[in-house]
């Protein structure tokens, strides 16, 4: 129990750490932190739990595409829950992610054979690639016959990626961790192409590489772009309730999660929505 409330404890730090009071309190009001240390409404955790629920999981050789830093604790680890986790990325920095059992520092296609992997995700990496069909080409190269490709990402239709897309990075490097109340020690936002961040463009570029069994949902989270402000919290958390109720509205969530097999034969596979 002790270490339960020690991680609910370093959430809520890290997360209200920068926030104004007030602003901390209604985030706690309407995103409670749950037992399992996540918080009500976190994309995190739909999204792993995907991952966790493949079949095989445990003897599985896995590649996270972006891997980036070391994960902060909980669900976004996963070393020790595979047989062998690979981590690429384009920055240096995945050299240090100490939750990885090899990383690789790539410039160009992926640097593995064919059909080596049991799986592969990536985790808000998609909308920072300029050509994402070739890289879900290159994953499916280096899946194995039956293996899963899943990734989260920012939809279009959001209010957040609107924003962001018509907007110079610059504009991106001066507001973006302020408005999110992150600290000096925080990454710069990387470039974003948002080329590949709805799910019917998501569907075609996976289809059109050879995967099926294709599945998309979109997530509404807390609205953790608008805690610079208590007006612009509460409307979000407004936003949040709406777009959550009904699922005709779901085309306006924040989060795009996807995931699609390789085929193991040459039987046509499904498309989900």
């Amino acid at each position: 129990m002790s270490g339960i409330l020690g991680s609910r404890k370093a959430l809520r730090s890290k997360e209200i750490g920068l926030m104004k009071p007030r602003v901390a309190r209604l985030y706690d009001r309407y995103y409670p932190i749950l037992e399992d240390g996540t918080r009500f409404r976190d994309g995190t955790k739909a999204f792993y739990a995907w991952i966790r629920s493949t079949s095989g999981l445990r003897d599985a050789t896995v590649l996270n595409v972006g891997a980036g830093p070391t994960p902060e604790p909980g669900v976004r680890r996963l070393r020790g829950e595979v047989r062998h986790l690979v981590g690429v990325d384009v920055d240096p920095v995945v050299l240090n992610n100490s939750d990885l059992d090899d990383a690789r520092v790539i410039d160009g296609p992926l640097p593995f054979s064919e059909e080596f992997f049991d799986i592969v995700y990536s985790d808000w990496t998609i909308e920072h690639v300029a050509q994402p069909a070739g890289l879900i080409r290159e994953v499916h190269r280096v899946l194995k016959p039956g293996g899963w490709f899943m990734f989260r990402t920012t939809n279009r239709m959001h209010y957040v990626t609107m924003v962001a897309a018509h907007t110079p990075h610059g504009f991106h490097d001066l507001v973006a961790n302020r408005v999110r109340a992150l600290g000096n020690s925080h990454h710069d936002p990387w470039p974003t192409y948002y080329r590949l961040n709805n799910p019917s463009s998501a569907r075609d570029a996976l289809a059109s590489a050879g995967f099926d069994h294709i599945e998309a949902q979109l997530l509404e989270p807390q609205p953790a772009y608008l805690v610079f402000s208590p007006i612009a919290f509460n409307l979000g958390v407004l936003y949040e309730r709406l777009v959550n109720r009904w699922e005709w509205m779901s085309r306006f969530r924040l989060i795009l999660i996807v995931r699609a097999q390789k085929p193991d034969s040459q039987t046509p596979g499904q498309i989900h929505y």
